[in-house]
């Protein structure tokens, strides 16, 4: 699941990284790339309430950790968030840090997230990934696809 807001530049990391895997990857049939924009939200309050759930989910979306370059793309294992990535890793200001951790620790689902170094929240519209962001883009499609068919 890409997540981000298309609109606000760099945020727009995560639905790139989503086309990008369509376009460009040969994903297996039992895989469904989504772009969910700013419902992830909504979109894991749904996968933890219900009785199917998938058994791993990927999540693809910008951050802001110190230490880190600008494009700079990492994972994030959930067992690694922290209270204060709980309270701050947002996903776009909702409750779905919490939910994820619980969709990983109660539900069994494998959760990995894909994370790239935002510098600053985005303060105008544009449409335009910068350049250190269009190059995080590949390499985040071929780390989902590395863990898609391993």
């Amino acid at each position: 699941m890409g997540c981000g807001n298309t609109l606000l530049g760099d945020d727009g990391f995560g639905p790139a990284v989503i086309e990008a895997l369509k376009k460009s990857y040969p994903l297996p049939e039992d895989v469904h790339a989504e772009d969910v924009g700013t419902s992830i939200g909504e979109v894991l309050f749904d996968i933890a309430m219900s009785e199917k759930r998938p058994t791993h989910i990927i999540l693809v979306d910008t951050i802001m950790r110190e230490g880190r370059e600008h494009g700079e793309v990492f994972e994030v294992a959930v067992d690694d968030l922290s209270e204060r990535d709980l309270e701050g890793y947002s996903l776009h200001h909702s409750p779905s840090s919490n939910l994820l951790k619980d969709i990983h620790d109660l539900c069994g689902v494998r959760v990995n997230i894909i994370a790239a170094q935002m510098p600053y929240s985005p303060e105008r519209l544009t449409m335009n990934l910068s350049e250190k962001m269009r190059k995080a883009v590949s390499v985040a499609a071929q780390m989902v696809y590395d863990l898609v068919i391993s």
